[in-house]
């Protein structure tokens, strides 16, 4: 496969971190696409804004012991992306991904609308990899506005695509979802039942759930997180999960199966101070220190 047809690397300033380690075993993988947003758009600018923001992070992740700089990243760029096709845009997703992971690299993707999910997990078996999403929506309708694969839909695809999934965080949800959900079998933690149980309650029922999966693919949709902290997201909801207890979720559940890991749904025109795109670095930080960890 030709790098070069699905990737721009942009050089310099605008790396992860601001350095390309080609020996990294991390790989960054920019996907520039919110064409179904329907509230606040503008995600499409957080691949460059939360690369920007890792410069200026400590690499130390005092949770972990682990030094991130001991590491870096390997910023391979971003999808060479269509204006308006998403489904011709999934299907290039899905090939850089193949590319990526094909190369025995750890994914970890910068979106983007959330839609993204299902493209980078269309590169893995079903049979194989579970998919965990911490999101404030269940994104489980079968269609909005008329569109299936629009970001409100993205774990209904995945599901269909024969994913076990399960989903942490959620607070605004439609009946329908919910319904879906029982139907086939999708277990989701409410944000209020993660603070009633706490982080190692709800890691045991993650882990639980998984018991039996060979590859785990993590994603992260910062509306997860309470505005308080994470304001600038394409669509915020009230209630939600302070950082620390979805870095506490992650650290407990990341091990030697975790393959990826994706941060999407920042909207960086929404995020003046900038807080959310430092936020959305500092999360792909602990993670990758998270998995570095776990690693033999």
């Amino acid at each position: 496969m030709d790098e070069s047809a699905l990737l721009y690397v942009n050089e310099g300033s605008r790396l992860f971190a601001g350095s390309r380690r080609h020996t990294s075993k991390f790989a960054v993988m920019g996907i520039p696409m919110d064409i179904t947003s329907s509230y606040r758009p503008g995600s499409r600018f957080a691949p460059g804004a939360i690369r920007e923001a890792a410069q200026f992070i400590e690499f130390y992740s005092i949770r972990t012991g682990v030094d991130v700089s001991e590491f870096g990243f390997d910023d391979v760029g971003d999808v060479i992306l269509h204006p308006s096709d998403v489904e011709l845009n999934l299907r290039r997703i899905r090939d850089a991904a193949t590319y990526v992971l094909n190369k025995g690299k750890f994914l970890i993707s910068i979106g983007g609308e959330h839609t993204i999910t299902t493209g980078i997990v269309s590169a893995m078996s079903p049979e194989e990899t579970c998919v965990l999403s911490f999101d404030a929506h269940l994104d489980l309708r079968d269609e909005y506005m008329g569109y299936r694969y629009d970001h409100a839909c993205v774990m209904r695809r995945i599901s269909e695509l024969g994913f076990k999934i399960m989903e942490v965080g959620n607070r605004a949800v439609g009946k329908d979802e919910i319904e879906y959900a029982n139907t086939a079998g999708i277990p989701f933690i409410t944000s209020h039942q993660v603070k009633l149980l706490g982080p190692r309650e709800v890691s045991r029922k993650v882990l639980t759930h998984f018991n039996g999966c060979r590859n785990v693919y993590v994603s992260l949709d910062m509306d997860a997180i309470d505005p308080a902290y994470a304001p600038g997201v394409a669509t915020p909801e009230p209630e939600g999960l302070d950082p620390s207890t979805i870095l506490d979720i992650m650290n407990l559940i990341v091990d030697q199966r975790t393959v990826g890991f994706d941060v999407v749904e920042v909207s960086p025109p929404f995020d003046h101070s900038g807080i959310t795109a430092i936020l959305g670095a500092k999360m792909i930080f602990e993670v990758a220190a998270a998995v570095k960890s776990k690693l033999p």
